[in-house]
């Protein structure tokens, strides 16, 4: 650790090296000074401390030019003792002798800086030396604002739950941030700990934390609704709380608690129904978080009736075409598909897809889009023939909306680009393929597979010469579809007795797999390709072809040996073969 004296040195030092980057015109101190805010001056006045209530404008508020932001950023994540810049042949800053080593020590402890800084002896001889840091900060809005998150970086994670469930400090987050703030800060701040929590017990060495999780976030979020109810002037029943539950509902959800966040979202409801009455699309917005926390906990039932509450409430409103209204409705179709109720699932999607239709036009992409998601869960609950009708309508709207298009034209109507419609319809002719070969369509289905493939190689260029990083990456889905679909080719023309087009099509394969960079996935694909290619080239029966069999067997079974180690028994079965193999091939050798 670092003592507190040593600490008081780096303030001072911050100090100073704020006065130089403002003098250097880096930083600017904001125009307005920071003047109490009036949250501040109430917990002041109410705790009757009057001398407490100084001027806060020597709070000063510093702003960075977005530019200067960037290379500071990046400065910061340099490994290097020093700004100076790494040194290349290219650039004329310094010497090669001159060079600064990189620093492999441990990271400067921001975090525990701050904690320390922020609470404890540190902060008491600070306030009292009047450290020049300090004249500079509004320490009580800091301290609500971010405390928490500098504890669980710092790994504090014990401590900083409970700082989440001190009713002090709820009190403090509230005055100074506003109820609204202080509930999105504290339902972030709580997913943080969650996060932090499933980290520390899948990293640590056998220390185990004092701390239930599940109940620590529970009692999180009531503490600070009690607080922003406690505080809410005169009556608890106000917008601000109803947008703190609706907050926290959405918070709990985000961090594995759905049914307490169902109960959440449902207070809130009420209460803005109460506070704006039926008609207003906000209760319908507030009735559909109901409904989507429902689904969540597998009450289907009782998500229905939501999903239909909403429903009328949107139409109440005149707000049937609006994109929320329509969302609402898709939920409600998909939530019949799973309950098997097949019949109002496909009247409510076509009413959907129709309300699409008048807003962005019968071919547009935002309509192709809903048409694919109706196939998607057709698909899911097993009704192929469903699915296989609206994948190929969805293709077709896809056609139809890109059709025309120059490729220049990269945004389309919905946000959409035009390479990303591509590969959307690339994974629909996947989808439409994979039906196929389920009904024992094998021509069409290896049809399907390879427009698809094309498309996702079209992708694929097209975001390499966009510079994106993502075209390269084997682990990217566009990648791994590619890799499984070249398989299924592969199997599908074995299916066929076209040897030679399913060699073609592991050839292809084995290009796109890389033993260090894919993933697992992709990597079994390769292995299991190459097993096939031995089968191939040993049933011919031909001399050479027993050679080139043996080489694939090679490499499949030192994949295997890679994926899962030498006893596995998959591993096993290969290395008995190849062991057979090459005694047959050098019983032969020996005999000619």
């Amino acid at each position: 650790g670092m003592s507190p004296e040593e600490l008081m040195d780096y303030m001072d030092n911050a100090a100073l090296i704020l006065d130089t980057l403002e003098t250097m015109n880096l930083v600017q101190r904001a125009g307005h000074g920071l003047s109490q805010s009036s949250a501040m001056s109430r917990l002041n006045n109410a705790s009757g401390n009057a001398e407490a209530n100084t001027n806060h404008s020597n709070h000063k508020c510093y702003s960075m030019h977005e530019s200067i932001k960037a290379i500071a950023e990046g400065m910061a994540k340099r490994k290097t003792e020093s700004f100076a810049p790494l040194y290349d042949e290219f650039n004329s800053f310094i010497s090669k002798a001159d060079d600064v080593p990189e620093y492999t020590g441990p990271p400067f402890p921001f975090d525990e800086c701050m904690v320390m800084m922020l609470i404890g002896e540190v902060a008491d001889m600070a306030e009292s030396f009047q450290n020049t840091i300090y004249e500079r900060w509004n320490i009580e809005e800091y301290i609500a604002e971010n405390m928490p998150l500098h504890l669980i970086r710092a790994k504090m994670v014990e401590k900083a739950s409970k700082v989440l469930l001190d009713q002090d400090f709820c009190t403090r987050r509230v005055v100074a941030l506003g109820p609204i703030e202080a509930t999105r800060r504290h339902v972030s701040d709580l997913i943080d700990l969650r996060r932090a929590h499933s980290h520390h017990k899948e990293s640590s060495s056998g220390e185990l934390l004092d701390l239930n999780i599940v109940d620590a976030i529970q009692e999180g979020s009531a503490c600070i609704i009690d607080e922003v109810i406690h505080q809410s002037q005169g009556s608890p029943k106000s917008v601000n709380v109803a947008i703190c539950l609706s907050t926290m509902g959405e918070g709990l959800i985000k961090a594995r608690q759905p049914r307490d966040a169902s109960q959440r979202l449902d207070e809130a409801s009420s209460l803005y129904r109460e506070l704006l009455g039926q008609g207003h699309i906000d209760v319908a917005r507030a009735v559909n978080a109901v409904a989507k926390s429902l689904v969540k906990i597998n009450e289907t039932r009782a998500a229905l009736i939501r999903f239909g509450e909403a429903s009328s409430t949107y139409e109440d409103c005149n707000a049937s075409h609006h994109f929320d209204s329509i969302a609402n409705l898709q939920g409600m179709a998909n939530l019949f598909v799973t309950s098997g109720d097949f019949q109002a699932a496909t009247a409510l999607y076509e009413n959907v897809i129709s309300r699409k239709q008048n807003v962005h036009g019968e071919y547009s992409v935002a309509t192709a889009k809903t048409i694919n998601d109706y196939a998607v869960i057709l698909a899911k609950n097993g009704r192929m023939d469903d699915a296989l009708a609206r994948y190929e309508k969805a293709r077709a709207t896809y056609e139809q909306a890109l059709d025309g298009l120059p490729p220049s034209m990269s945004w389309l109507n919905h946000g959409e680009s035009a390479a990303k419609c591509g590969f959307d319809m690339a994974l629909i002719n996947l989808n439409i393929a994979s039906i196929k070969s389920k009904k024992g369509d094998v021509a069409g289905a290896i049809l399907s597979y390879e427009i698809g493939v094309q498309g996702l190689r079209k992708y694929k260029e097209e975001l390499e010469l966009a510079g994106d990083e993502a075209g390269k990456n084997k682990n990217s889905s566009h990648m791994r579809h590619l890799v499984s679909a070249l398989g299924r080719i592969g199997s599908l023309k074995l299916k066929q007795g076209d040897k030679n087009g399913a060699l073609e099509a592991y050839a292809y394969l084995f290009k796109e797999v890389d033993s260090s960079e894919s993933p697992v996935a992709s990597r079994l694909e390769k292995a299991k390709a190459h097993i096939k290619c031995a089968t191939i080239y040993r049933q011919s029966g031909e001399r050479d072809d027993n050679k080139h069999a043996i080489i694939h067997l090679r490499e499949a079974l030192n994949m295997y040996t890679d994926l899962y180690g030498a006893k596995h028994k998959d591993t096993i079965a290969v290395a008995t073969s190849l062991q057979q193999w090459m005694e047959e091939e050098h019983h032969h050798s020996t005999r000619s």
